[in-house]
């Protein structure tokens, strides 16, 4: 085995127990081995990513920031690289962070923005005379803010929502798709509750003629129908800044709106919004840069550090998070009465017993 390749083999074993979703795991495999190819280009290659100079780090941040990379791209790439190089036994933390790499800091004021009633109601036009299908994932994506994974894969839960709804919930369950297949409980907007469930009842029809599934690719594979379903959204025009994920701005939006009007405190409409969109408690500045730039006027003078701190105190939590997440995945399964994942019943004894 060549040194180049006990290197990328040693990154990801790294990478592996570093943990996170494929996804995660993958692109921090391909970070990594960037930097390795570097320092093979300048001749200070090692067998493993722990025994990379600093200084070699430091040259490769320089590099990619020539290549015109993005700020936002950048500081995923030495994320990676710090979180690879921590858990192959060596903490770069320090002298490795992006301030000391001189990243620039990236820009979260969001790339995309709020739909128009108009623009939906042209969009809605174009995807019927393209596929019912689509028109159904972003009529569902509208009403409930889901990321275009999360609409492509909603299908097993919909009777589960349509019933939540029939019931008065004000709250939907949502795991399958979400990233690192988190769980979260979406806010249905009160004032579109009849719009939504009218939403869900035409997909869930729609879904049990189709074999369940909303968009269906040629190889049957979540891969083929993702790629089917970005080609259907070109031929929709669904790109740029109003690109599926405007819809998500949109029900930010409007959820937002809802809820001042509701007398809510701003900053509480802030972590509400952060909450049921699945980025937690904890991310209510990202919210009001990110979705909620456009109405950022009704928040000013009310976010201040000591509401950030307070929520920035998690209590400790009953299980460690990986069997956390398998209980929620079986709960999340029982309901909807369809399995999430490829988990076997041996998981649901070492999430019950805490292992991971």
């Amino acid at each position: 085995m060549s040194m180049m390749s006990k290197a990328i083999h040693e990154s990801a074993v790294s990478s592996k127990k570093a943990g996170g979703s494929f996804a995660t795991q993958q692109n921090r495999r391909f970070d990594t081995t960037g930097l390795l190819r570097f320092a093979r280009q300048v001749g200070e290659l090692h067998s493993s990513i722990r025994e990379i100079p600093a200084w070699i780090v430091h040259a490769y941040a320089q590099y990619c920031a020539a290549q015109g990379k993005a700020a936002g791209t950048l500081a995923n790439i030495f994320a990676a690289i710090r979180v690879t190089s921590r858990y192959a036994g060596r903490n770069i933390d320090d002298v490795c962070s992006n301030k000391e790499l001189q990243l620039v800091r990236r820009i979260r004021k969001g790339a995309k923005r709020a739909m128009s009633q108009t623009e939906i109601d042209e969009l809605l036009v174009r995807a019927k005379r393209i596929d019912h299908g689509l028109t159904h994932m972003i009529s569902l994506a509208l009403h409930l803010g889901l990321r275009r994974k999360e609409a492509l894969m909603c299908s097993p839960d919909l009777a589960m929502w349509l019933d939540a709804l029939e019931r008065g919930d004000s709250t939907l369950s949502l795991m399958r798709g979400s990233k690192n297949a988190r769980p979260r409980h979406v806010r249905v907007i009160e004032g579109e509750r009849a719009q939504t469930i009218e939403s869900i009842r035409s997909a869930l029809a729609y879904c049990r003629e189709h074999n369940l599934e909303l968009i269906t690719g040629n190889g049957k594979t979540l891969k083929s129908a993702m790629n089917r379903l970005k080609a259907l959204l070109r031929r929709a025009g669904v790109t740029g800044p109003t690109s599926f994920h405007s819809l998500r701005y949109t029900y930010a939006l409007r959820s937002a709106l809802e809820l001042l009007d509701a007398g809510i405190p701003p900053y509480d409409v802030l972590v509400q919004l952060s909450e049921s969109l699945g980025h937690g408690p904890t991310r209510a500045q990202m919210i009001l840069g990110h979705y909620c730039q456009p109405i950022r006027d009704k928040f000013e003078g009310h976010i201040s550090l000591h509401n950030v701190e307070d929520d920035h105190r998690h209590l400790p939590a009953e299980l460690p998070r990986a069997a956390a997440r398998q209980v929620a995945k079986r709960r999340h399964s029982a309901l909807s009465g369809y399995p999430i994942g490829r988990a076997g019943p041996a998981d649901d004894e070492a999430a019950l017993h805490g292992r991971t």
